[in-house]
């Protein structure tokens, strides 16, 4: 097999692209190409035994600028695709080594959570992962709390808990109805016990977050002439990461933001543009008190 044979030569016994070009018949810039394609399809492995972080710098700074715990920053490149990988595997490293055996893990429904769950390790932790809040309707895109509970517990060998109950009910006389509901309590008082929150971040331009999605477009102006600059799990807050009171509030079924920081461990998990000022609110409020975003987003935020 071609690849296989140029990967050895070059790994294993340090021939130059040009030298492999030379015994293989090839040209050099297929040579490059046939090691790429050797990397995308996992029959090279590339391991490197060195524990400083990439951007050590601004991992300590955005700890010391806004009293975190911990930060990870992945490298921000033009690739969509390379940066989602970058991201996700930071974030799952990260979140791994956070969680000791017989932890409880409660989760935010989020497509940056989704990408973290993606590229969780395969480990024997015994956690059990919990969601925050309900299950939004329509396409999740794999953002549903319960599929990441599920996914995670999976490759931990632990446990993952539903609960059975809307994001946004239609009604505040609803979402009692659905408090009201043995499961719905039994899950939500776990969740409220985690040791460790894994959440995203929304926003409130148009498009960001999963929740102000499901808004008409009077409700979101409401929210931002409330003040409201982002959401945690559902519950937005305003630019000192105050919960923003509305009747929407009323209509979420799940953990409050005061419920939300009685978790110890608070792992934030955004990037972007359009999430630097719902992050700034948050970290600065302490709602997160550990941080996983990319080189972009820890530049702005330190700005």
């Amino acid at each position: 097999m071609l690849l296989g044979r140029v990967a050895r030569m070059y790994y294993e016994h340090g021939l130059t692209h040009q030298e492999i070009a030379n015994a293989l018949g090839l040209s050099r810039i297929r040579v490059t190409r046939l090691l790429a394609e050797a990397r995308d399809q996992g029959l090279v492995e590339i391991i490197v035994h060195v524990e400083e972080s990439l951007f050590a710098d601004e991992e300590r700074d955005l700890a010391a600028r806004y009293g975190l715990r911990q930060a990870w920053v992945a490298p921000s490149v033009a690739d969509a695709a390379k940066a989602d990988r970058a991201f996700a595997s930071v974030g799952a490293e990260a979140v791994a080594n956070l969680i000791d055996r017989e932890s409880v893990v409660a989760l935010g429904l989020s497509t940056a959570v989704a990408l973290v769950a993606g590229e969780f390790p395969e480990r024997n932790l015994g956690a059990s992962f919990v969601p925050l809040a309900g299950s939004g309707s329509g396409l999740v895109n794999g953002a549903n709390p319960h599929e990441l509970a599920l996914t995670l517990a999976r490759r931990s060998r632990g446990r993952a808990f539903h609960l059975p109950a809307p994001l946004l009910a239609l009604s505040p006389e609803s979402a009692r109805a659905s408090y009201a509901d043995p499961g719905v309590g039994e899950v939500l008082t776990l969740a409220g016990k985690a040791d460790i929150l894994l959440a995203g971040l929304g926003g409130t331009t148009r498009g960001e977050g999963l929740l102000l999605g499901a808004l008409d477009e009077a409700q979101r102006d409401d929210l931002v002439a409330s003040g409201a600059v982002g959401d945690l799990a559902g519950r937005f807050f305003d630019t000192n990461g105050t919960a923003v009171r509305s009747d929407l509030d009323a209509r979420i079924v799940g953990l409050t933001l005061e419920q939300m920081l009685a978790i110890p461990q608070r792992v934030g998990v955004a990037r972007g543009e359009t999430k630097i000022e719902s992050l700034r609110a948050a970290l600065t409020g302490g709602l997160v008190n550990m941080l996983v975003t990319d080189s972009e987003t820890a530049t702005a935020l330190l700005a």
